[in-house]
């Protein structure tokens, strides 16, 4: 029968670039866009599409959040897009989870769709479920499933450990790179999106910092300020300032001021280093 398909992608040259190449695949009935996650979820649960087409890192919710919102045994086929580096795409092919990688090939996208198309044919959902867990409990950036144990059973109910990023994909002028957050010093909110300052460069990703802030270790990243968090790594010192702020020293002689708001926690944070 005629597939519906939705491409979720922030990228609008992405999405037509698998619009393009969907136009030359027999049985497609319609073919939907969403620019993000949020979209996506509400698109999905609307128009019950056949087939996805999800970019795994975007603005807001990412393509693991929106399979937790929608539920692994209600996703539709799912094939990720995804500029993942080759050590984290080992998580897609150990769960035989399809995959494309930025920037793909023609023919490797035609060989994607053929086997999407034959999952869903063979009504694979429940063993295209359990794969997608077994995705997001490798890679995922929120909360893995609970394992259980050689004999069946859990950890007695206990809430699995969160996931943090260790990277984010960057995202500028067509190309898409990977910024270790190691190297990452101070994170600087403006609006939308995000600045990670390194040593030598500024990277810029459309992300607001709150919904950043819930993605990062909290044991290496602090928030010192409404629109700024920091590497707990390059700190060197805390000095007091005016009106019961302080101003934070950095290992290369930077100077930022701690708000009386994050005061407490930043000095927690502190802490808890050494």
């Amino acid at each position: 029968m005629p597939l519906t398909v939705l491409i979720v992608d922030d990228e609008p040259l992405a999405r037509a670039r698998v619009r393009t190449l969907l136009t030359r695949e027999a049985d497609i009935r319609e073919v939907l866009e969403a620019e993000d996650g949020d979209a996506a979820v509400r698109m999905i649960g609307e128009h019950k599409p056949d087939l996805v087409f999800l970019d795994v890192q975007m603005p807001g919710r990412d393509g693991f959040q929106v399979i937790e919102a929608i539920g692994a045994e209600q996703m539709p086929a799912t094939v990720f897009v995804t500029a993942f580096d080759q050590h984290a795409l080992r998580a897609f092919d150990v769960h035989a989870v399809d995959y494309l990688l930025k920037p793909f090939e023609d023919a490797r996208f035609a060989q994607a769709f053929a086997h999407a198309r034959s999952q869903r044919g063979l009504k694979a959902v429940a063993r295209a479920a359990d794969a997608l867990r077994g995705v997001l409990a490798d890679v995922g950036a929120a909360t893995a499933p609970e394992a259980k144990g050689a004999n069946g059973s859990g950890n007695g109910g206990a809430t699995p450990a969160a996931r943090y990023i260790d990277r984010v994909l960057v995202k500028h002028e067509g190309r898409s790179y990977v910024v270790r957050l190691a190297d990452v010093r101070v994170i600087e909110s403006d609006g939308n999106y995000v600045h990670l300052h390194d040593a030598k460069n500024k990277h810029v990703i459309r992300e607001t910092l709150s919904n950043l802030e819930s993605r990062l270790d909290p044991t290496k990243f602090v928030r010192i300020h409404r629109r700024l968090i920091v590497n707990l790594e390059v700190v060197k010192e805390l000095q007091p300032w005016f009106g019961g702020d302080q101003v934070m020293l950095l290992n290369d002689g930077t100077k930022l001021r701690v708000s009386r708001t994050f005061r407490e926690q930043v000095g927690a944070a502190l802490e808890g280093q050494t």
